[in-house]
């Protein structure tokens, strides 16, 4: 083996926000303990995302409150910003990228979809992040996120569909990163997804298009995950590897794993010692927090440690476990759209499955009955600029929210959902 490159053990922070919780109270079901097949069966030939599944194949979130974990690793856009040299800030800046799609190890559970209407806020590491359900059919949900030192708004409109024994997921997520004091953008997309053995045998998944930053300066990055290393069924292809180009010209490469680890090293000495080093992960990669890293390289971001019981619990990071709780005094704090107030997640979360469908249904009733008499169709917070894109209006977090819509009758549960959690954190966590 080239001694060019070396088995490095990772350490991963453990990080836990003031007063959350490290387990949920209720028991995951594994998809492949279910038959999926008899549910995906009927609906051939349909909109996957329009589907609906049976509510114990969930997993106990809105698929808003999915999307901000993005905020859990925005302390290297605060890198970034603090960058003098724009190839180091451009780094930063792709590793924030590739650690925005961590969160998606193992995670093989559908979220809810969100009500149109629906919310979601989290203010937490100097952030305030929030995202609203702007359109029901097709689905699509608005996100904003701010610091002192950066914006992030987007959106993203999911697709689902069905091939041979895999299901094909797009995200459709455009997301657009401005630094303040520059005003310099970068714009990206998640990758694709694929979901193999959904008929029979062990699920996993793989990322199976490239992921492209592209820049208002001078450097852009593209990453590839598209089976450049290790495989295997039981956790999918977890390498990936990408450059920083100037121009047409590769300036830096960057690789790991992309639930692990990312580094950047000189474009050429990757080149010259790659088949050296994609053997050393695929020898290193089946053992823990574990990979190789080439001389002169520089780590850029080490995922967090994830729970010790992150097989049992849908496969939810420490930040995520943290996304429904409903703390002491929130209730009385945020909108009455917010996903936390539903009690369909939080029944499932209980291991309550019946009670879960019941909420579920009843939401979706009273939907479609807002639907047919043409109330509650306004977003709240963001509306369509010229150009057909979603921004922001603002005033959210100035709390009035008097002519907000009660999507989840919420004047019968703020007292229950706040006293089981009285020992929690406040709103406004680290």
């Amino acid at each position: 083996m080239s001694s060019k490159s070396k088995i490095q053990n990772f350490k991963r922070q453990t990080v836990l926000h003031k007063g959350q919780r490290t387990r949920l109270p209720g028991v995951y079901v594994a998809p492949e303990d279910v038959s999926i097949w008899d549910i995906i069966k009927p609906n051939l030939g349909k909109d996957f995302s329009r589907f609906t599944v049976p509510v114990f194949m969930n997993e106990p979130l809105s698929f808003l409150q999915r999307l901000s974990e993005n905020v859990q690793y925005n302390y290297l856009l605060e890198m970034a910003a603090k960058c003098e040299d724009d190839l180091e800030r451009a780094e930063y800046v792709a590793a924030f990228a590739l650690a925005t799609v961590s969160a998606n190890h193992k995670r093989l559970s559908k979220p809810f979809n969100p009500l149109l209407l629906e919310t979601f806020e989290l203010e937490r590491n100097g952030v305030r992040f929030l995202a609203e359900q702007v359109s029901h059919h097709p689905p699509i949900s608005a996100v904003y996120a701010e610091s002192d030192e950066f914006t992030v708004e987007g959106t993203v409109e999911p697709t689902l569909g069905f091939w041979m024994t895999k299901l094909i997921a797009n995200p459709h997520a455009h997301l657009k990163l401005t630094f303040k004091k520059t005003g310099e953008t970068y714009s990206w997309s998640a990758p694709k997804c694929a979901i193999y053995n959904v008929i029979m045998g062990k699920m996993y998944m793989n990322f199976t298009s490239h992921m492209k930053i592209e820049s208002s300066g001078q450097y852009n990055t593209v990453f590839s995950f598209e089976n450049k290393g290790y495989f295997t069924q039981k956790g999918g292809d977890v390498h990936v590897e990408g450059h920083i180009f100037d121009g047409k010209n590769k300036i830096k490469a960057l690789y790991g794993n992309w639930t692990l680890f990312l580094a950047s090293c000189d474009p050429n000495d990757f080149k010259t010692h790659r088949k050296e080093y994609v053997q050393q992960f695929n020898d290193s990669v089946v053992e823990k927090d574990q990979g190789p890293v080439l001389a002169g390289s520089k780590i850029l971001w080490v995922a967090n440690q994830i729970p010790k019981l992150f097989d049992e619990q849908f496969h939810f990071t420490n930040f995520t476990l943290s996304l429904n709780e409903m703390h002491s005094g929130m209730a009385e704090k945020i909108a009455p759209t917010d996903s936390r107030r539903r009690r369909d997640m939080k029944a499932l979360e209980e291991g309550k499955n019946e009670e879960a469908e019941e909420f579920k249904h009843k939401y979706e009733e009273q939907q479609r009955v807002r639907r047919a008499r043409k109330v509650g169709n306004v977003p709240m917070w963001f509306a369509k600029d010229d150009e057909g894109h979603w921004s922001y209006k603002g005033d959210y977090w100035s709390r009035d929210y008097s002519n907000c819509l009660d999507v989840f009758d919420t004047s019968d549960n703020n007292n229950s959902n706040s006293k089981s959690n009285s020992a929690s954190a406040s709103l406004d966590e680290d």
